[in-house]
């Protein structure tokens, strides 16, 4: 039976063409409408849910102008006191003491006399009273705990800054100022629970991702001998700009990493990621590689998922028969991870079970501390003198990042120890990343890392494909 995920997506599908990238919405009203929507049912069907699990009486957002705020994808260009507090029924009351804030998000506005003061109008004869607004609407509901977004280990929670936090305590007084938590459990269950109208815009900017990738790891691209992969990923760059789908100015691009060559050696200690990186490296038949790139939607979604390409050398018709084997152990654990992913295991015992399942299929484990040189030195230990293929799993939480240390959400790493205790819930986005390591009898003492890496989602009946998988490596003529 296809889950209700699969059946909106096939719905969608059939009724609207999917070819290719410029079917994405490209004027700005489309898009704005589509971020509405999605910030419309975050707050009707999200928030309730995260702040009662979480027993939040009031959630209280403190943003300021010209303070950039993590949580602004979610609620658009609001300044001040955005104030939540659950008062009952199905519906979380939503009030905005400041600037900005549209009406299907907000319920209730304050005066404009406190928007002004909190813009920062003749600050320095202001009479601090007119803070008595929100004084009274607090004392008014009387929450017995209120979050707050301060965290000193989640940045997505920690948008206050240290002096609106002590004004935020003076304009409380001390009682209600003594209720005070960190929203970072509230922020984490309201950022990865998914609403449909999310998933939508999520496969769509995936499948731009990878028609844009996939051309890139293409003779539309690359001329063995010639290209560089500065060059590579300055493509991407342009073909995500054209699209209003790139991050920014920054000088800088990714590019693709070598992961065998039979022609280069590494001017560099070989690194768990890549053997060859560098930007002025040009590309030589006989080059087997691997592409990690991301896409930013709405401003609101990132992508983050590779492809793997292989360069044919003058007579070959086919990836080398130790590169082929060294792929194919590596889609062989693809399928033992997809069975034991499940909603309503914590990340820490996906990891065990994870570990336990492939350990059983002759795997060996080789947990990362995600500092490459080092990991792999440990991976050539582990491997020196086996046939056998060792893994690293770095299954991380992302949708709204590309799935940094920061993203919030449970994730499945060693290194991400943090987010054991975080449940799989339904609709989980996550990066379904792990690495698998196999010795080449062409380059004895030093394994072929190959990385596999998707953006899917975890429902009831298990992981979904929100775009088609990694299942095999491009050949470029």
């Amino acid at each position: 039976m296809q889950s209700r995920i699969a059946v909106f997506l096939l719905s969608l599908t059939l009724a609207v063409p999917v070819a290719g990238a410029q079917d994405l919405p490209t004027t700005v009203k489309a898009r704005s409408e589509i971020l509405h929507l999605i910030r419309q049912e975050k707050l009707d069907l999200i928030l309730p849910g995260a702040m009662r699990d979480n027993n939040i009486d009031m959630w209280i957002h403190v943003t300021r102008l010209g303070d950039p705020d993590p949580m602004a994808p979610h609620f658009g260009p609001v300044t001040g006191y955005a104030i939540f507090t659950d008062r009952g029924g199905d519906r979380i009351e939503r009030a905005l003491f400041g600037s900005g804030g549209h009406p299907d998000l907000f319920d209730i506005f304050g005066s404009r006399e406190i928007a002004m003061a909190i813009e920062g109008y003749n600050y320095g004869h202001q009479d601090p009273g007119v803070y008595d607004e929100i004084r009274e609407f607090v004392a008014e509901r009387d929450p017995r705990t209120i979050a707050v977004n301060t965290s000193d280990w989640l940045s997505i929670a920690d948008g206050i800054s240290h002096s609106q936090y002590v004004k935020l305590e003076k304009l409380l007084g001390p009682e209600y100022s003594s209720r005070i938590v960190s929203a970072e459990n509230v922020v984490t269950d309201f950022r990865v629970r998914r609403t449909e109208s999310e998933i939508v815009a999520f496969a769509d900017a995936l499948e731009v991702h990878r028609e844009i990738l996939e051309r890139a790891l293409s003779r539309e691209v690359i001329t063995p001998g010639e290209t560089t992969l500065e060059e590579i990923g300055w493509w991407v760059r342009e073909e995500f700009a054209k699209r209003d789908l790139d991050e920014g100015y920054d000088p800088g691009v990714s590019i693709p990493r070598i992961l065998y060559s039979a022609k280069s050696e590494p001017l560099d200690p070989p690194d768990v990621r890549w053997w060859i990186h560098h930007d002025d490296y040009v590309i030589q038949r006989g080059d087997f590689l691997t592409f990690d790139v991301g896409v930013r939607y709405l401003d609101y979604f990132a992508t983050d998922y590779k492809r793997n390409a292989y360069i044919l050398r003058e007579g070959e018709s086919d990836v080398p028969e130790s590169i082929q084997h060294a792929f194919d152990r590596a889609l062989a654990a693809h399928d033992i991870i997809r069975a034991n992913v499940k909603v309503g295991r914590t990340a820490g015992e996906t990891l065990e079970i994870l570990v336990a399942a492939l350990e059983k299929a002759g795997y060996i484990y080789t947990p990362f501390i995600d500092i490459g040189t080092q990991d792999y030195e440990m991976v050539q230990e582990a491997l020196a003198g086996t046939d056998k293929s060792g893994f690293s799993i770095d299954l991380h939480s992302l949708g709204n990042n590309g799935g940094s240390l920061v993203t919030v959400g449970p994730s499945v790493a060693p290194f991400r120890s943090d987010r054991d205790d975080l449940v799989i819930a339904e609709n989980h986005f996550f990066a379904f990343e792990y690495m698998i390591h196999t010795n080449l009898p062409e380059r004895q003492g030093f394994p072929v890392s190959i990385n596999i890496e998707g953006n899917h989602i975890v429902t009831s009946l298990g992981v979904e494909y929100l775009h088609p998988p990694n299942e095999g490596i491009i050949l470029i003529h």
